[in-house]
């Protein structure tokens, strides 16, 4: 095997370093990423570029199908990287289209939307149909629009008129009209910060406020949320209604409006959006805590998509875990420790306390053993140990001294996982991994 320094293939002088904020340069240095299925070798639709400035090398995914497309995109990113650093591509900035004068937009057009059609790989429901997903950029926020079909034409049709909805009416009333992507994170426990999280296609509609106590509550845990967005409120509200053993008996915008419980609701648990005003205030504790002392609080957020959620989680002094659950089930973790739901009436902290611990030990039980038989038998023993220490974060110098083997082994390792699970980076593989 030949080893090639960096500078072989990205160049070192100033010259090189002009000549890589243009698209020509990257025009012939994209390239697809491939992998193994079935014994035959696979390419990925989209493209990806190295990248490499200040000591760092990345391979980035660009997420265009075109070639001139994606070695634009590349520029744009090189040019971001150089002028604010990699902080500003970790903290999920993207460039965004800068329109001159005179010019016409190329987002007006059905062929820009067409390049950029993705199939999304996780979704809403066990037995959703595949379609594609486009990522919509205006005002510098961006979100993961479901188009519903896998026509290429259809979904670019249906691409172009989301981006006009966002560009004419607003983030707020496209959110409205149009189902949205998101990333739902529960926060189970802050230290060691434990997390599960899921992907969630939003309601089209507003969240139903209060209900009366019924037939079906009196047998099951009653669920309230804390959601300012109607369309992720009500999301919710369908999300843990379908969980055994619990109803979601409505919804208020904000933690004020938790004053209108009284003990005739008997909340059994209640679910908040952590980014609320008062939320880390006096105010939660004076409008729920001291009325209900004995009802669980869990916290969630939303995100664009899962890398935004890793890319956001510092971690604690003790650690933390990160975990998917299967598509539509939020609580996953609650229905899996509690044997019989339907006669459970009321939760408590401690014993939810419990339960997370002993399901976040079951998952770090299976990353410290041995992989069964049956547990992604296409790895090999040395590659699972590889991935058991990228799991806890590890970085390739500390995975080749654990090892005791050299960096350059730990890349090939890498590369060879990266194609046998089908993914393009470090947390694609943590991700694909975990849920096997």
């Amino acid at each position: 095997m030949s080893k090639h320094s960096a500078a072989d293939w990205i160049g070192t002088s100033e010259r090189s370093a002009d000549q890589r904020l243009e698209p020509a340069y990257w025009r012939t240095r994209v390239f697809r990423n491939s992998y193994v299925r079935a014994g035959k070798l696979h390419r990925v639709r989209g493209w990806s570029a190295k990248v490499q400035y200040q000591g760092v090398r990345r391979t980035i995914s660009l997420g265009a199908v075109d070639q001139d497309v994606a070695a634009d995109k590349a520029a744009s990113l090189f040019t971001l990287i150089q002028q604010h650093g990699w902080p500003a591509l970790d903290q999920g900035a993207r460039p965004s289209v800068t329109v001159m004068s005179g010019e016409a937009d190329p987002r007006e057009s059905v062929d820009y939307w067409r390049l950029r059609l993705v199939e999304r790989k996780y979704r809403a429901k066990p037995d959703a149909k595949p379609e594609f997903s486009c990522r919509i950029e205006h005002d510098g926020a961006g979100c993961y629009f479901p188009l519903g079909t896998l026509n290429e034409a259809n979904a670019a049709q249906e691409s172009l008129a989301i981006f006009n909805c966002v560009t004419g009416e607003g983030w707020e009333s496209a959110a409205a009209r149009h189902r949205r992507e998101l990333t739902l994170a529960l926060f189970w426990s802050a230290s060691p910060f434990c997390c599960t999280y899921t992907t969630i296609h939003t309601r089209l509609g507003r969240a139903r406020s209060l209900a009366k106590r019924g037939a079906a509550a009196a047998v099951s845990v009653n669920v309230f949320v804390v959601e300012q967005d109607g369309t992720v409120a009500a999301s919710l509200r369908e999300l843990t209604s379908q969980a055994s053993g619990f109803v979601c008996r409505g919804s208020v915008p904000d933690i004020a409006s938790l004053r209108e419980l009284g003990q005739v609701d008997e909340p059994g648990l209640l679910l908040v959006n952590r980014g609320l005003p008062g939320f880390s205030g006096e105010e939660l504790d004076s409008c729920f805590k001291q009325r209900f002392p004995g009802c669980p609080v869990l916290t969630f957020s939303t995100f664009e998509d899962s890398e935004q959620l890793f890319n956001s989680t510092a971690g604690s002094h003790y650690g933390y875990y990160l975990h998917r659950t299967p598509p539509g089930q939020v609580l996953h973790l609650l229905e899996e420790n509690i044997p019989s739901a339907k006669r459970v009436l009321r939760l408590d902290p401690v014993s939810l306390s419990r339960w997370v611990r002993h399901y976040f030990k079951k998952q770090v039980d299976f990353l410290v053993g041995d992989p069964g038989e049956d547990t992604l038998p296409h790895l090999t023993p040395r590659e699972h140990q590889v991935m058991n220490h990228l799991c806890r974060g590890a970085l390739d110098k500390e995975i080749a001294e654990w090892l005791q083997i050299s960096a350059w082994t730990v890349h090939n390792h890498l590369k060879n996982i990266y194609e046998k699970l089908s993914v393009q980076n470090r947390t694609e593989a943590v991700m694909e991994y975990l849920q096997k």
